[in-house]
């Protein structure tokens, strides 16, 4: 803040901005927030589906993945790593394969990004592969964006399909 010479800050007039708003603006403010809740209530609640078949996890979480529900695919993950590495150990089956897809998506957030980041590293951590499948344009923006889908074994469905995993 500059004062101009031979003036000091203490004497400078102060400036107060004040904006009213009428009631009428008001009252139209809040009834445009009530139909904007009226709307998320309206969304599909989050669902997270794990399906096994043969040597393959898939886990396919569905509506809005944010600060909300990231716990509750990490919790399903979880279980659904655990299960699959125990059945790769006992030998019931080859190999530990994990596909997240999430094509069911409607919104990912950076909470959700960074779970995808961590799954990552826990796959090479612990020794299962994992594959994603993106969801689609415009869901995926925020995967691109970060250049996630660059580094993250992201695989487009048919190539799933010709290693006989079902993507349906």
């Amino acid at each position: 803040m500059s004062v101009p010479d031979g003036q000091s800050a203490a004497e400078r007039p102060a400036r107060l901005s004040v904006v009213e708003t009428s009631r009428p603006a008001a009252d139209r403010a809040r009834r445009a927030l009530s139909a904007r809740a009226g709307e998320l209530s309206d969304l599909e609640p989050f669902t997270v589906d794990v399906h096994r078949r043969d040597h393959v996890t898939t886990v396919q979480p569905r509506g809005e993945l944010d600060l909300a529900t990231v716990d509750t695919l990490r919790s399903a993950l979880d279980t659904a790593i655990a299960e699959t590495l125990h059945a790769a150990q006992n030998g019931t089956e080859t190999g530990a394969r994990l596909v997240l897809d999430l094509r069911g998506l409607s919104f990912i957030d950076s909470n959700g990004l960074h779970l995808l980041v961590a799954l990552d590293e826990r796959a090479h951590r612990d020794g299962f592969q994992l594959s994603l499948l993106a969801p689609a344009p415009p869901m995926d923006t925020a995967i691109r964006v970060c250049r996630l889908d660059q580094v993250l074994p992201f695989v487009a469905p048919d190539a799933l399909e010709r290693d006989g995993v079902s993507t349906a």
